[in-house]
């Protein structure tokens, strides 16, 4: 076994993202002219001023808006996603899998230091779920059904870790230890903990920086009335999440969705006891994957997609998860459909939700068009996909999805502002017909039809779907996003997606950025130039 690295936890140089891994000297001053903001950019569709509610407002005096930028296409099938930015700008994508070699097993990863321009491929481990990098140590955590594997050099190499548990849709994450629990500490600064789904969700954790991993912590499954009521005899709905998020003293906050309510698990002592909080008394849509995140200040903020409107919401708690205020719908103006959010924080009050959204979607929404018989048979086979673009669920024929970044540096406010852009060239759409999550409400009961609940997405066809993508901010403010592109079969788009480099279907990579200026920039970069503890999230 490799033995453990020393880390030097002390004064750290930070280089904002976007640089060279090579460059070292000062960080170049806020980007705030178009030929400053790297390669991809787009500051003719700058990100639009608005309100809760997608309500558009004109944008305030002196400031810039936010610039989206579309890096070069890596040329890769990818899945459901996760990306991170080092310390050094180097930004990492995965899982991927070369278009050339689709049917090889082996999963690997791309990486750029230069803001998307150029990609390379490394070496990289086998298999894909998710990965974590911690900013104290340098270190990237990629795990996977019952592996970890780890890199300390921008993802360039990689050795093994610990093993993990063998369960679906591992989350890895970390950050300090409580005070209390300081001396359990194995020669590493940070707790890792990997969790895993679904009802009850299990975590295990490391002590060590992933080398090995202790025995299962299991997250509770919420006895409540609001729960309790709609779950079924089985008592079994789902209760996926995403990442969780560890404070600065220790605390650790686990987003899930049992039985699609938003809820977060929080533990003082490392997954030992939980506490469950409910975000909001409201029905999600798809598999339940509540998104979360935590501002430098300790203020959580959680983001889903609701049932009832299939719109994205973000709500705020100031008090550490204990509490959370109204929900606010985030939704950029004229969006009428959203699916698969994922939220990042950065300073305090600076939040992002990343999202698929249409503008076009068929309202009244059709009504659910995939029936599992009852009793269902679990896990059910859906028919093949056929060699053509018409969706089975009528309505959806000529829907058309972009991938979009909504913002807010102002969100503690009473009526904060939020910026929203498109990532991609809205004439080049990055999903076409039905919605990209898997399916509507859940009620996972051996009692209950596995489709029950509103919003069934699973006969729409071709049925290219996924649960989640991945989303990071890095150190200067920018938030990166790492998404599919469903290039169904015959590329419906008008003249031809070039982001579909093939006319077989699948899933392609992308990856955009939303850019700050003015303002927004130069206190971001301020704040990380005096900064001496990197962010642990």
């Amino acid at each position: 076994m490799r033995k453990m690295q020393k880390f030097a936890i002390g004064t750290m140089v930070i280089v904002l993202a976007g640089l060279s891994a090579a460059t070292t000297a000062a960080a170049p001053p806020p980007q705030n002219q178009s030929s400053d903001l790297g390669p991809g950019c787009a500051p003719d569709r700058a990100a639009v001023a608005h309100h809760v509610g997608g309500v558009k407002v004109d944008a305030p005096r002196g400031s810039e808006a936010p610039v989206p930028c579309l890096s070069a296409n890596p040329g890769v099938r990818v899945g459901e996603e996760s990306i991170v930015v080092t310390n050094l700008g180097t930004v990492i994508l995965r899982p991927t899998r070369n278009v050339d070699a689709i049917a090889a097993s082996k999963a690997g990863l791309v990486r750029t230091v230069d803001n998307g321009a150029t990609w390379e491929d490394p070496n990289a481990p086998f298999n894909d779920t998710n990965m974590w990098y911690d900013s104290t140590t340098g270190r990237l955590f990629w795990g996977s059904r019952m592996r970890t594997d780890i890199s300390d050099d921008d993802g360039k190499t990689w050795f093994s870790g610990g093993r993990t548990l063998n369960f679906d849709h591992i989350q890895v994450f970390g950050g300090p230890p409580p005070e209390s629990l300081k001396h359990m500490m194995q020669g590493y600064p940070n707790v890792v903990y990997v969790c895993v789904g679904h009802s009850p969700l299990k975590c295990q954790k490391s002590l060590d920086g992933g080398m090995t991993f202790g025995p299962e912590l299991d997250i509770p499954f919420p006895r409540t009335p609001d729960v309790m009521a709609i779950q079924g005899s089985a008592r079994d709905c789902s209760a996926f999440g995403l990442q969780g998020m560890v404070d600065k003293d220790g605390t650790v906050y686990v987003p899930y969705g049992p039985c699609n309510r938003p809820y977060v698990a929080i533990s003082h002592d490392e997954g030992s006891n939980w506490q469950l909080v409910a975000v909001a008394n409201t029905d999600e849509i798809g598999y339940g994957y509540p998104s979360l995140g935590i501002d430098e200040a300790g203020n959580l903020y959680a983001s889903w997609v609701g049932a009832s409107d299939r719109l994205p919401y973000v709500a705020i708690s100031r008090d550490h998860g204990l509490h959370w205020g109204t929900p606010l719908m985030v939704g950029a103006p004229g969006v009428n459909e959203a699916a698969v959010p994922f939220l990042v924080a950065g300073a305090r009050g600076q939040v992002a939700v990343a999202y698929y959204g249409s503008k076009n979607a068929p309202r009244p929404f059709p009504a659910t068009c995939f029936a599992v018989p009852s009793p269902r048979v679990f896990p059910t086979t859906p028919p093949p996909a056929p060699a053509s673009v018409t969706p089975t669920c009528a309505g959806y024929e000529d829907e058309r999805w972009d991938t979009i970044v909504t913002e807010s540096w102002n969100a503690l406010d009473s009526q904060p502002l939020f910026w929203s852009a498109t990532l991609n060239n809205p004439a080049q759409s990055t999903w076409y017909g039905c919605s990209p999550s898997e399916i509507g409400v859940i009620r996972w009961d051996d009692n209950t039809p596995f489709n029950s609940g509103p919003g069934h997405f699973r006969g729409c066809y071709p049925r290219l779907v996924m649960d989640y993508f991945g989303a990071t901010m890095a150190q200067d403010g920018t938030v990166w996003v790492g998404f599919a592109q469903e290039c169904p079969f015959g590329r419906p788009a008008p003249g031809n997606n070039p982001n579909c480099p093939a006319e077989t279907g699948g899933l392609f990579g992308l990856v955009g950025r939303l850019v700050p200026r003015g303002e927004h920039a130069i206190a971001r970069q301020s704040m990380v130039e005096n900064s001496k503890t990197p962010r642990s999230q």
